[in-house]
């Protein structure tokens, strides 16, 4: 029997409140919160018409930029994301689920803080989220992305109905009324998070929120797809993987190959890689990228050198070659409190008790302070010859307180450290991305 291959992420914001006594709201399911001059008349009809043609143009191409940059944003932030963690063995995180959890928290700030996760995020992370929403779903015989968000408050805590309205039309978040620090509420979180992931996670919360948490939120990705060009099993040998690059010491790895076949390669002057990309329905292009270092570059210093912008250029000059391939089977789980990395990047106002601004989301009846406490996710992959299988779940606790085909195929062997990245190809944005150091 065929195995079903996915990629899941999950992501959730907790709120909690540091002292007691916010205003109760029930327990069941929130309904939905809720002159420029003219131009003077030109006596050349056809000189106006031109004219016309010219400002919307101008304005399209604005407006392609203006996406291009908010794409190039979300992008740099994964990158830089990965990159605090990436001396950790086995690094993977799902940067599109972190962005879109934090974006969720970050709509409800005002001041510097606001200001902080428009640094951070880009300032109009409430519309990329949106387009998030709008052009990743996809649902057919060969290839299902799936994102799903929601909003637990707290029968204590009285949300904004500004802020609920934003996340609902925006981001598409389920509201729900609860005590969170109830069994009850934990079971519940659990079920959805199994129903949203398809039984990828089936547990999200191990013990009941504590008794000072006022919101959570939860973001879900799931992707189920398999590869264009699938391996074949009889091809899967027993091969050394060297644990790093020009040494000798090795483990033995499940090594899938693919032989002379048509592949898009990608390289520049300190890498090399391939793009495997997985069966569509014709919305979605989206592909397994492997890059490993050229010379003697380490797999770190390669991905130091990573940016948006960089990878644009990979992929732009990227060429159909005929290529030999090994490339590992491997199951990674990786697990990293995110809090400090994101102080790093310039998060830092959310995370203080005193200074944290989210008065856009709610308040408590005694005027205690909402703030971020933990950022954490917990990542999981697998690569097999039929596809990719992955989850990720991110939480956010806050809590109150006051080209040529060549004439032989290119050898092309994944038999040392290497970075991958899931990518939605048509926005060159990564949707997980990882180093892998041992795949066994």
């Amino acid at each position: 029997m065929m195995k079903k291959k996915f990629f899941v992420t999950a992501a959730v914001v907790s709120s909690l409140c540091l002292l007691g006594g916010c205003g109760r709201v029930g327990s069941e399911t929130l309904p939905s919160a809720k002159n420029e001059e003219q131009p003077s008349v030109q006596e050349d009809d056809s000189r106006a018409e031109t004219e016309e043609i010219e400002n919307t143009t101008q304005i399209s191409q604005e407006y392609g930029q203006e996406d291009a940059d908010m794409d190039a944003k979300v992008s740099d932030f994964s990158y830089d994301l990965l990159g605090f963690h990436a001396q950790d063995k086995n690094p993977v995180l799902s940067p599109v689920s972190a962005y879109l959890a934090l974006s969720m928290a970050g709509c409800g700030a005002d001041g510097a803080t606001r200001d902080a996760f428009d640094n951070v995020l880009g300032k109009d992370m409430e519309k990329l989220a949106d387009d998030m929403m709008q052009t990743f779903p996809s649902k057919s015989d060969v290839l299902k992305l799936s994102i799903a968000n929601s909003a637990w408050i707290d029968d204590e805590f009285i949300v904004n109905d500004a802020w609920m309205d934003t996340i609902q039309s925006r981001m598409g978040a389920e509201p729900y009324q609860a005590d969170l620090s109830s069994a009850e509420t934990m079971n519940r979180i659990n079920n959805w998070i199994d129903e949203k992931t398809n039984g990828m996670i089936d547990k999200m919360l191990t013990e009941p929120l504590e008794d000072r948490s006022r919101l959570a939120l939860f973001n879900t990705v799931y992707f189920k797809g398999k590869w264009e060009i699938p391996f074949e099993a009889s091809d899967t040998y027993k091969e050394d993987f060297y644990l790093q690059r020009g040494q000798a010491e090795t483990v033995q790895a499940d090594m899938m190959n693919m032989y002379a076949t048509d592949l898009d390669y990608i390289a520049n002057d300190f890498a090399e890689g391939v793009v495997l990309p997985y069966q569509t329905d014709g919305n979605q292009n989206i592909a397994f990228i492997a890059l490993k270092p050229t010379g003697d570059t380490d797999v770190r210093d390669v991905y130091g050198k990573l940016t948006e912008a960089v990878m644009q250029d990979i992929l732009v000059n990227k060429q159909t070659v005929l290529v030999n391939l090994k490339l590992p089977k491997f199951e990674i789980t990786f697990d990293k409190n995110l809090t400090e990395c994101l102080k790093n990047m310039g998060l830092s106002e959310c995370f203080d008790m005193e200074k944290a601004n989210f008065d856009r989301i709610g308040e408590s009846k005694n005027g205690d302070n909402l703030y971020i406490e933990l950022v954490r996710q917990k990542a999981k992959i697998i690569v097999d010859e039929e596809g990719t299988e992955a989850a990720a779940v991110t939480e956010v606790l806050m809590m109150c307180g006051a080209a040529l085909e060549p004439e032989e195929p290119k050898e092309l062997y994944f038999n040392e450290p290497f970075i991958y990245m899931i990518m939605d190809m048509d926005n060159a944005m990564p949707l997980f991305i990882g180093i892998l150091d041992n795949p066994v």
